[in-house]
């Protein structure tokens, strides 16, 4: 719909005549789909911002080009030949810049609408999606098609030069004329803004409808464009125009800016920039031209930071940004200081108030993303953010106590401050925003501040009774009106801390630390006492008479150096203590004023001090006679100190030390103090031995190499258990001491031997040091399978749970040992080393017996041949000692010799004594391999004196007249059937004899003739 009648300019124009062509430019990309306008959100005063209006790079002659074929993708040409706005074509000739197009538009020949469109639109600043809707809204021609398309709408396209009561004005008919003029006519407008009814920035009576009657009303005109709009088509949509929508309203309607707005809307999105609409609303609130800012001092800009807009004014700015909202930044002070810190890009950022004043003392205030910032007269204007605004703000702004700002919150090491009119604010990541003021801050100033040596504040100034005190990183300082205001360190503070603040014993500090007499630390007096501390030793409280005494005894400077803990009362209530590093003072009215070197103090300490067993000291430390440790004597025992260490005696112990000579006897000093073990046990360790004490063994003196096989068993806790006697000197030069689960000897030649359990009792039992064994030269040692034994100077005492503890000596135990000790043939022994009458000796074992003799020697007997002796008599029968040892033969017969005879042994013949003539007469015939094998018969004696033998092949016969005569089976058993040596042969008097074809044999009365197995007897 076209207006009233618009004023023009004169343009030179040519008529350019419109030609059918298809476009050839590229295919742009695809034009964004935007759902259809709600009028409700239609502002009269802000109908579209001025940067989308005058964006004259909104589009392209490819994006307009798309936009047309995607908003009449059917569109056909009329039956005249007029073309669709896509497919238009037209000659344009060249428009040079000037003020109002400060491009130039450089024409050529049959150029596309869309180009046209484009080109206009660059060249003039209007954007190209308002030259599509206003081309729509006027004429329709974005979406006419077929019998709808005339020529006069293309020459009244933009409808400019056409006034509602007359004919168009020919020179600036067809498209190129009419876009070019509309464009330029826009910029005029912005350029000449008091020219015209239509104005920004103040309210403007805008009408309804050309008919005066219908009415009008006050419109704020936010901007430029909305103003041109106005200018161009003077009308605003009435209530039934906007609700209507896209339909008709009343006889009072007009439609061009509501149909401006809902095309651009519907074709690309909202008509308002982010922030631009927000900023002239907010001017429109504050009342335009004609409230506190005045008159705009330029357009709306955009694209700040985080997509933020501002305008200025006559007084001041607006500014907006999508986290902060439109706020009104006045001329003045606080504006000129945001402005040093470059604006919404420094560290203030955007601002979340508007400028206030009129607070206390003409103060102003404005609030920003990153802070704020005060300003008064007499302090400037001041930054403050972070925790430090944060802190000002609980303490009431500035109306609280802080009063105004007199720095900006200033970055320092570690940290942020700032200075106000009644104080300070001092802030660090680890204490937080402090409050400082008064005596306290000015004591804080004159340590350094934070570089000085308290650090940061730690708590706010805070009132206490009678005073003021504040907490640092490093200390506090304490005000009250009698002692001034008194940095203390850290140690010093908490150790006053400790014994009640200002209420406690000690009242407030009276005086700055100063150096100790000695120099090795500082000492703080308070209004009823002292503090010392150092480095080393830390902070105590050291008053009264301990305090007096250590400064008779050199202070720091002394022996005694920095105290280590307060001085008190002792738990009795009489004596007093202090600890000090170089030892501790005791006092009290009957054990006098005693100093005690550390290593002492720290023995007492370690037995409860003065209500432990030591009690009170009551000498003086006494150097022992090398000069190299000290002796005190307490109440209740003693302390032997070298440099390093202290131990402390007492009870039992002590009482066995002193006995036995004390420093000036063996033992010498204590290299330990009485140390209680498990069980009620006690020791100490001496440089000479040990003592050792339980209640049921007394107190023991243990020394030397005993004491040293003791520890390598594993003291008390070993298998030997406590010493029940002292190491006791031994007649032969060693030594010995009883332990309730054994005995230790030692001697120059075996070193310490040490005797347990059976083998000690065995030892014992057999008179033991003083007995034929002598003194042991082994342990009691274990043995595979359970036994144990140990071997002594005369002899071995070997024990298993089935045999018992037995003593070997002499040959037996040697001719043992030979056989491999228990590991041999013989076994454990069951019997201990015997000697027998005539001067032998035996011993019997699991598997046998050895046996000695001066003039067999010691022989082993075992099994049946073993058995057989017994039987025989042992030693005292006929058989005597044995000679041999029990042999085994080929073919596992055994067999020994002894001094009367011989036993052989076959599991066929059992065991069978041999002596005299028969055995010499079998041993002649070679023995068990002889012809007549083993023997199934002891010796034996007959009636008339002769002695016969029979073995497995034969016999042998002795008598005094006939010797020993030995017989074959054959003719044995044919002289037997003659009755033997009884019958009329009598005794053989020869041995078996070869003859022709067999053997014979001569008796005292005959033969007996063996011949082809037959016998045959002859008597004479």
């Amino acid at each position: 719909m076209t207006g009233l009648r618009r004023a023009v300019a004169v343009v030179a124009a040519a008529a350019c005549a419109l030609v059918v062509a298809v476009a050839t430019d590229d295919r742009p990309r695809a034009v964004q789909l935007v759902e259809s306008a709600d009028t409700s959100n239609f502002r009269a005063g802000n109908i579209i911002s001025d940067q989308l209006f005058y964006d004259g790079n909104a589009m392209s002659a490819g994006d307009v080009q798309a936009f047309l074929e995607s908003k009449n993708p059917r569109c056909v040409p009329a039956a005249d030949g007029t073309p669709c706005l896509q497919d238009a074509r037209q000659d344009t000739y060249t428009r040079p810049a000037d003020s109002l197009c400060p491009g130039t538009y450089v024409g050529a020949p049959s150029e596309s609408a869309a180009t046209i469109i484009a080109k206009v639109g660059a060249a003039c600043g209007i954007s190209q999606r308002v030259l599509l809707v206003i081309l729509q809204k006027e004429q329709s021609l974005v979406t006419s098609s077929g019998s709808s398309l005339k020529p006069v709408k293309y020459e009244k396209a933009m409808g400019y030069g056409c006034p509602d009561t007359a004919p168009c004005d020919p020179r600036y008919a067809h498209l190129f004329n009419q876009l070019y003029s509309a464009a330029s006519r826009y910029q005029y407008y912005s350029r000449n803004p008091d020219s015209f009814n239509h104005r920004a920035g103040r309210v403007n009576t805008v009408r309804f409808h050309p008919n005066l009657a219908c009415g009008s009303t006050q419109v704020f005109i936010e901007n430029r464009a909305t103003a041109g709009l106005y200018n161009y088509t003077p009308y605003q949509p009435n209530g039934p125009a906007l609700a209507a929508g896209k339909g008709t309203g009343d006889g009072c309607s007009a439609y061009g800016n509501r149909n401006f707005w809902i095309f651009f809307t519907d074709w690309f999105g909202s008509t308002q920039v982010p922030g631009a609409a927000e900023v002239t609303g907010r001017y429109a609130a504050t009342g335009g031209d004609s409230g506190p800012l005045g008159v705009a001092r330029g357009d709306v800009a955009c694209g700040l930071r985080d997509g933020g807009c501002f305008q200025t004014y006559a007084n001041g700015a607006i500014y907006w940004s999508p986290a902060s909202g439109a706020r009104i930044v006045s001329t003045g002070a606080v504006r000129d200081r945001w402005a040093s810190l470059t604006w919404e890009v420094g560290s203030l950022g955007y601002p979340v108030s508007d400028t206030t004043c009129g607070l206390k003392d003409g103060g102003c205030f404005q609030h920003f993303q990153g802070g704020a910032i005060y300003s008064t007269q007499g302090t400037g204007a001041r930054v403050l953010s972070g925790a430090i605004r944060d802190r000002w703000a609980a303490q009431g702004w500035e109306t609280g106590s802080l009063g105004y700002p007199t720095t900006d919150a200033t970055a320092i090491a570690g940290g942020q401050f700032a200075h106000f009119q009644g104080g300070s604010i001092y802030w660090s990541q680890a204490t937080g925003a402090r409050v400082l003021s008064g005596v306290v801050r000015d004591r804080w100033a004159a340590q350094g501040w934070e570089t000085g040596s308290l650090g940061y504040p730690t708590t706010d100034v805070t009132a206490i009774s009678g005073g003021l005190y504040a907490h640092f990183q490093g200390g506090s300082i304490y005000w009250s009106q009698a002692t001034g205001a008194r940095a203390l360190a850290a140690p010093v503070r908490d150790r006053w801390g400790a014994w009640g603040w200002e209420a406690g014993a000690l009242g407030f500090p009276a005086a700055e630390a100063a150096a100790t007499p000695g120099g090795k630390g500082q000492a703080v007096r308070f209004e009823r006492g002292w503090i010392y501390w150092s480095q080393a030793a830390g902070a105590w409280r050291i008053d009264g008479p301990v305090r007096d005494a250590w400064l008779t005894a050199g202070a720091d400077g002394g022996s005694l150096g920095m105290p280590v803990g307060d001085a008190r009362m002792a738990a009795d209530g009489i004596g007093r203590i202090g600890d000090f590093q170089g030892g501790s003072l005791s006092l009290h009215p009957m054990a006098g004023t005693r100093v005690l070197p550390a290593a002492v103090a720290t023995a007492w300490r370690a037995e409860g001090g003065e209500t432990g067993a030591l009690g009170y000291p009551t000498s003086d430390a006494v150097p022992t006679a090398d000069g190299r440790a000290v002796v005190v004597t307490f109440q209740g025992g003693e302390v032997h100190a070298t440099a390093t260490a202290g131990h402390a005696l007492s009870g039992a112990v002590l009482d066995r030390y002193r006995a036995a000579g004390g420093l000036e006897g063996e033992l010498g000093r204590a290299t330990t103090g009485v140390t209680a073990l498990p069980g009620s046990g006690r020791f100490a360790h001496f440089q000479g031995g040990s003592i050792y004490w339980t209640q049921a063994t007394g107190a023991r003196v243990l020394t030397g190499a005993v004491r040293d096989r003791w520890a390598a068993q594993g003291w008390e806790s070993g298998s030997l258990g406590y010493p029940t006697s002292d190491v006791t000197a031994l007649a032969g030069g060693g030594e010995s001491a009883r332990f309730q689960g054994g005995s230790i000897y030692w001697t120059q030649a075996a070193g310490t031997k040490v005797l347990t359990g059976s083998v000690w009792d065995r030892y014992e039992a057999a008179g033991g040091a003083t007995g034929a064994l002598g003194l042991p030269v082994s342990d009691v040692t274990a043995l595979p399978g359970g036994g144990r034994f140990a071997h002594f100077q005369g002899g071995s005492i070997y024990w298993t749970q089935a045999t018992g503890a037995r003593v070997l000596t002499g040959p037996v135990r040697d001719r043992w040992a030979a056989g491999g000790w228990e590991n041999g043939p013989l076994g454990f022994p069951t019997s201990d080393a015997t000697t027998l009458a005539g001067g032998g000796q035996y011993a019997h074992f699991q598997n046998g017996s050895v046996y000695w003799s001066s003039g067999t020697g010691a022989h082993v007997v075992s099994g049946a041949v073993r058995d057989r002796w017994a039987a025989a008599g042992w030693e005292a029968g006929s058989l005597g000692f044995p000679t041999t040892d029990v042999q085994s033969l080929a073919g596992g017969g055994r067999y020994a010799h002894y001094q009367g005879g011989s036993i052989y042994w076959t599991q066929a013949t059992g065991a069978r004594v041999l002596s005299g003539a028969v055995r010499d007469r079998w041993a002649a015939q070679g023995w068990e391999n002889g012809p007549l094998g083993y023997p199934t018969t002891d010796v034996t004696t007959l009636a008339d004196g002769g002695r016969y033998a029979h073995f497995q092949r034969g016999s042998i016969y002795w008598t005094q007249t006939t010797g020993a005569r030995y017989l074959p089976v054959p003719i044995r058993d044919a002289w037997a059937g003659t009755g033997w040596e009884n019958g009329r042969l009598g005794y053989p008097t020869t041995d078996p004899e070869t003859v022709p074809g067999g053997t014979r044999q001569t008796f005292q009365n005959g033969t007996v003739t063996l011949i082809d197995g037959r016998t045959t007897v002859q008597y004479r």
